[in-house]
């Protein structure tokens, strides 16, 4: 069996390093003290420890002790060469490159990620234990350490949700950026920009006050082009005119009376019930409170299944701006955007996959995401 063992190791030195390595070691460095020594192209980290107790032959004990001062020596070798991760080991640019090279750089000691290979742990017969390990020198230079891809997939899905959690939407801006998702880094500028388009006409709180100024169409009118009677305060018409991207703010909600709406515009739709008047109730909601997410999110929904595509994007691009915390809301986005843009969506949807496992997700927007065509 020890026979097997050299040859086998022997096997490896030779096809693994594609020189014999335990020769070249035999041959120079059998006598040396615990050191780190170079030669050809590699770094021979070698350990001679002494028998921790009174015997004849050192062991597993002597082995384990060899082991940690190797690893010492490796932790010293990488401080004193300057040591890191290549940031090229990461595809695209800006601030998720730079952050994704920190979080990786804080989590994983480029210890973890040098390549080595055991050259020999044996007793020399004189109760002292020889461990030799050997790792190529390339691994030592600055910025040399690839970041493996999976590192670099976790570092980002882990860097998202902090920010998320966070609520911070430079941030979010930024990091979108860096993945060319344009669109959402518009969003997201917006609602960090603090630009607030402001309405406020007062209205009382009953309901049918509202019906019956819209269908007098008394205070409907605007300077925009207003498609519908029921958008008495331009909300929908000022949302189209800038592509949903917008941080629209009613100077005088009315919050009831905008849920009223809503509530209405669910038990309709959840009956099935006619499309039209379920965005008519829709529309008067935003109305009263522009920021109603849960409206802008049926907009987007009623709007993709009556194929009008263009204004559930819109309505998406609303709901991710009231609710910019959510992934939610990016999952209806990737819904609106793979009729128009399949490219962005794609795009979009290769996020939605990585993050998945670090948000808050209903079992409808799994689905979404894991059946996304």
């Amino acid at each position: 069996m020890k026979k097997l063992s050299f040859l086998l190791a022997l096997l490896i030195s030779q096809s693994v390093f594609g020189f014999d390595a335990r020769e070249l070691y035999n041959q120079k460095y059998a006598t040396v003290d615990t050191g780190v020594y170079e030669d050809s192209g590699y770094l021979f980290f070698v350990v001679k420890q002494q028998c921790l107790t009174t015997k004849k032959y050192s062991g597993t004990d002597e082995s384990d002790a060899a082991e940690l001062t190797f690893y010492g020596l490796l932790a010293s070798e990488i401080k004193q060469r300057s040591v890191s991760f290549d940031p090229s080991s990461i595809s695209f640019d800006g601030q998720l490159r730079q952050d994704i090279y920190d979080h990786v750089s804080n989590k994983y000691n480029a210890k973890n990620l040098i390549s080595h290979q055991l050259l020999f742990d044996r007793d020399n017969k004189s109760c002292t234990r020889e461990y030799v390990q050997i790792a190529e020198a390339i691994q030592f230079e600055k910025n040399k350490i690839t970041i493996p891809a999976i590192d670099i997939n976790n570092a980002q899905s882990e860097l998202f949700s902090t920010a998320l959690k966070d609520q911070d939407n430079a941030r979010i801006h930024a990091y979108f950026q860096s993945l060319g998702l344009q669109r959402l880094a518009l969003i997201y500028r917006e609602i960090e920009s603090d630009s607030v388009y402001p309405f406020g006409l007062q209205f009382h709180s009953d309901a049918s006050t509202y019906e019956k100024f819209c269908n007098e169409n008394q205070y409907c009118k605007s300077a925009l082009k207003i498609n519908s009677p029921h958008d008495f305060n331009g909300v929908l018409a000022k949302v189209i005119d800038a592509k949903g991207i917008i941080n629209i703010t009613s100077l005088t909600n009315n919050i009831a009376l905008s849920n009223e709406y809503y509530i209405k515009a669910k038990a309709n739709f959840d009956h099935g019930q006619s499309p039209h008047k379920i965005i008519s109730d829709l529309t008067l909601a935003i109305n009263a409170q522009s920021k109603n997410a849960e409206a802008w999110k049926m907009l987007s929904t009623i709007f993709r299944a009556t194929n009008k595509e263009q204004l559930a994007l819109y309505a998406s691009n609303q709901y991710i701006i009231q609710t910019p915390a959510s992934v939610e809301a990016w999952v209806y986005l990737m819904k609106s955007l793979s009729a128009l843009d399949k490219d962005e969506a794609d795009s979009l949807h290769s996020l939605l996959v990585l993050i998945t496992s670090h948000v808050e997700l209903s079992a409808w927007a799994q689905k979404q995401i894991k059946e996304y065509r």
